[in-house]
């Protein structure tokens, strides 16, 4: 460079004697011209300091109010934060006073929100449950359930079918076993990003589940049977348990 003599990350001291300990003392002796020239004794201080540097947000916030068809806020149940995949990790917020719940901050990501309302309250179809959102760097996700109150007038089990997976809302293990009473109704739905099937059992087929179909059978023969997805056979297996109480 014209009029900077230069070793690397070194100054040549020989001009007028002249000992440039600085940035600022360098530019004054050479000018503006020579800025672009790493005088620091590394050449890694020529990117300055990337401690400094604003670092975008990996996370954004969860959150959201349930409550009835005549929209009072009910401070009943708890949310499930799934996987994309629909799997449950057991990673949950309880609802609290004012109907609300809150995760916080939440890694960037595509994710699903299930509500589980025990025997207390549902979210009855039409309505999604779970819902697939996606969390945004340092913005809010907001997400509002409508439930109806009370128990269901029938025995009820759902288990998710996710990729690649079958398990039992909300504490199942995949692919595990599910036990349940003579004459439960059993739902299975499918949460995951893909077809599947619920083959095997009394119930035989279901056919192609698309995404958030479901497949419901009464449970009405006693016995332990295995099933499978016959697109996923080989990673999706389970077994529905059938007792007399």
């Amino acid at each position: 460079m014209p009029g900077a003599e230069l070793t690397v990350g070194k100054l040549d001291q020989s001009r007028d004697g002249m000992d440039f300990t600085s940035r600022r003392e360098f530019l004054v002796r050479f000018g503006a011209r020579a800025a672009a020239v790493c005088v620091l004794p590394s050449l890694a201080g020529c990117a300055g300091n990337s401690d400094t540097a604003p670092q975008p947000p990996s996370t954004g916030t969860v959150s959201g109010l349930i409550s009835d068809h005549s929209g009072q806020p009910q401070a009943v149940g708890r949310i499930y934060l799934l996987e994309v995949s629909g799997l449950n990790n057991n990673q949950y917020s309880d609802v609290g006073a004012g109907g609300r719940f809150d995760f916080g901050d939440v890694p960037v990501g595509a994710y699903q929100l299930s509500y589980w309302g025990g025997n207390l309250a549902d979210v009855e179809e039409p309505a999604p449950n779970p819902v697939r959102i996606d969390v945004l760097a340092g913005r809010p996700t907001v997400v509002n359930f409508t439930v109806t109150l009370g128990a269901a007038a029938y025995a009820e089990r759902d288990i998710y079918i996710g990729d690649y997976f079958f398990q039992e809302e909300p504490y199942g293990l995949p692919n595990g076993t599910v036990v349940v009473p003579r004459g439960t109704l059993v739902c299975w739905y499918n949460v995951g990003t893909m077809p599947h099937t619920v083959t095997g059992g009394p119930w035989g087929d279901s056919g192609p589940l698309a995404i958030d179909g479901n497949f419901l059978w009464l449970a009405d023969q006693v016995g332990a049977f295995p099933y499978r997805c016959s697109y996923h056979g080989t990673l999706m297996q389970a077994v529905l348990r059938v007792t007399d109480s």
